[in-house]
């Protein structure tokens, strides 16, 4: 699949790199890798996410390259500035939110380069995915690795590591394969500092985010005795507490560390009313399996939809969801 990448990434010169709407460490990233190896190639790379590169993902970004999305004013004419649209690290055009109107409007070259599960990507010219692989930045790396001079400039490593880093849990989830720690390995040899990338990404956190998970967790809810724990919150929630979706970052993954639980869900409230659901499984239980039934997506043990609101409605729905899907994964020897 990499080969018939890299044989592609030959033609286009002007190449725009997005990702899903609030980037992630893994999206954030693959798109500084592969804007340095499509950079070595002597192409035009620009960056665009949306909203915006959260404050604790910027230290992977030094040279200023990724680019807040203004659909009014720096790039209303984005749709017609790239030869070739790389969506990364998501395999569903309506993941770029508001920036998805634009993508569909591009004469671009759509193409999506992705490692989550995902049965038929819609909506692209092509698509490079490979649901085996640990995170999207191994798949840049993986496609750089023999083609670029090493070791390989500083800052494009530490990206490519931080996303190894962020969608691996600091290589606790099951994905963390031998594969990516020989590649964390060969990082760290180039120079990249873990536990400065782990200080960056994970102790960057505002007063604000405190008393947010504060107050999310006065609201948690355990059912199927213990095996389910929900945590939800409003935006009055956000604006009692002064946050900011970026305080939001790690919470879905707290009510884990509780003795029994096997899925933790988040449920939120969004500025046009929809709800969003994060859903996260310690092991045995398929919770991409509930997000699809939702059209949502991502990872066995890691995934999201969106919902229609009220956010009781959505509860109602997602806690049926979830729960029959732990009776029938956990009756299973």
């Amino acid at each position: 699949m990499l080969e018939r990448f890299a044989r592609f990434l030959e033609s286009p010169q002007r190449i725009l790199l997005t990702s899903h709407e609030n980037p992630d460490g893994d999206g954030t990233g693959a798109m500084i890798g592969l804007a340095y190896y499509l950079r070595s190639l002597g192409k035009e790379v620009r960056i665009v996410v949306n909203p915006e590169l959260p404050h604790f993902l910027r230290f992977m970004d030094p040279q200023g390259w990724v680019e807040a999305f203004e659909p009014t004013d720096r790039h209303r004419e984005l749709a017609q500035w790239p030869e070739t649209w790389i969506l990364v690290d998501a395999s569903e055009p309506h993941r770029l939110g508001v920036m998805q109107e634009t993508f569909l409007a591009s004469k671009a070259v759509k193409i999506c380069l992705d490692h989550h599960m995902k049965e038929s990507p819609q909506g692209f010219d092509h698509e490079f995915t490979d649901s085996a692989a640990s995170a999207s930045a191994e798949l840049v790396f993986d496609l750089v690795a023999r083609r670029m001079p090493r070791p390989l400039p500083r800052a494009m490593a530490t990206a490519l590591y931080a996303g190894l880093v962020d969608d691996t849990g600091n290589f606790r989830f099951s994905n963390a394969t031998p594969k990516t720690h020989r590649m964390a390995a060969e990082l760290i040899e180039e120079g990249v500092e873990p536990a400065r990338v782990y200080q960056d990404l994970y102790h960057q956190g505002r007063p604000e985010r405190l008393k947010l998970f504060g107050r999310a967790f006065e609201g948690l809810r355990l059912q199927a005795v213990g095996r389910y724990a929900c945590l939800r919150l409003t935006r009055t929630d956000m604006s009692v507490c002064g946050a900011i979706h970026d305080d939001m970052e790690g919470l879905v993954n707290k009510p884990l560390e509780l003795r029994g639980v096997e899925v933790a869900c988040l449920l939120y409230e969004l500025e046009d009313g929809q709800i969003k659901a994060s859903l996260r499984s310690r092991e045995r239980v398929d919770v991409n399996a509930v997000c699809r039934s939702f059209g949502g997506g991502g990872h066995r043990l890691a995934s999201g939809a969106k919902l229609d609101g009220p956010l009781e409605r959505a509860q109602t729905l997602m806690d049926a969801a979830i729960l029959a899907r732990i009776a029938a994964d956990l009756a299973t020897p």
